[in-house]
């Protein structure tokens, strides 16, 4: 859109709004088929004429629409009149401008390059990646630590076994996992890392790699894997996830968004009126979405 501001002093125009050799207004077609409101008079006005036919060459080319708002001061004997700031429609400044000028200026082509960058508001960037140690390639927990662990140990180590262990996910060289040797009816492992760096209000995608396996060869149905941010579930496994041997890999992913800075993740390991089942995770992430 091209807007251009029209502005009349008391006894001359800004010469800032002149031309190079304008074409002269023709008066005499003005005189017969031009309607003479307050913009038609102050184009032909002698001391501004030089002006407005400088700015209408340049308002009608042809590739060149807009609204134009023309601000026009008068001295203050006029100050009554009711056209000291006026917004006029584009037909009524083409239909002005074709008064006074004899001809039609020719076509211009205006080219317009805009280039924009859009920063989102309050954004902040958040060190990556966002879970340590999410492979256990370390061969270590740290700084992931069990929240959760029932039958409790070491009272029941001998059933139950818990920590970084080999093979993990395509041959990785790690692997968390949970193993319980047909000891418990009941048996739940908490795994969580805490004080995870995040940007409040940003929405993640957390993605993992997780089996759930026993040596039956009809799997139970009451075994699970349950992922909480900050006490919200965020992502399970289903019922048909549980397979008899062999150990298959399967994804498990959800969606969360960050209530803080800081974030609290948990993997729970849950089986329920069951004994004999083996958990494995590997391959954590979070990542901004």
């Amino acid at each position: 859109m091209r807007v251009t501001a029209l502005v009349v002093l008391s006894g001359f125009l800004h010469q800032t709004l002149a031309a190079p050799n304008p074409p002269e207004i023709d008066k005499r077609a003005l005189q017969t088929k031009c309607n003479g409101d307050n913009l038609y008079n102050s184009f032909i006005d002698r001391r501004y004429s030089a002006s407005a036919s400088a700015f209408c060459s340049s308002y009608i080319r042809p590739t060149i629409t807009a609204t134009t708002t023309v601000t026009t001061t008068v001295p203050a004997a006029k100050a009554k009149r009711d056209f000291a700031v006026t917004t006029y429609a584009p037909a009524r400044l083409s239909s002005a401008c074709s008064c006074i000028l004899t001809a039609t200026p020719p076509a211009t082509t205006v080219q317009t390059t805009v280039i924009a960058t859009v920063k989102p508001t309050g954004s902040c960037s958040a060190p990556t990646p966002v879970v340590k140690n999410g492979g256990f390639e370390s061969g270590s927990l740290a700084p992931w630590a069990l929240t959760e662990v029932t039958p409790p140990l070491p009272a029941y180590e001998q059933y139950l076994s818990v920590g970084v262990t080999s093979p993990g996910y395509g041959g990785s060289k790690n692997a968390f996992t949970v193993k319980d040797s047909a000891a418990s009816s009941y048996v739940e492992v908490g795994l969580s890392q805490q004080n995870l760096t995040v940007c409040a209000g940003s929405q993640y995608q957390f993605a993992a790699q997780f089996y759930m396996t026993d040596a039956q060869a009809v799997p139970s149905p009451q075994t699970y894997v349950l992922v909480y941010v900050d006490g919200n579930l965020v992502a399970s496994s289903k019922a048909s996830d549980a397979r008899g041997p062999p150990i298959v890999w399967l994804p498990l992913s959800g969606q969360f968004i960050a209530a803080s800075e800081t974030a609290s993740l948990t993997v729970k390991f849950i089986a329920t009126d069951y004994v004999g089942v083996e958990w494995g995770l590997d391959n954590v992430v979070v990542t901004q979405i």
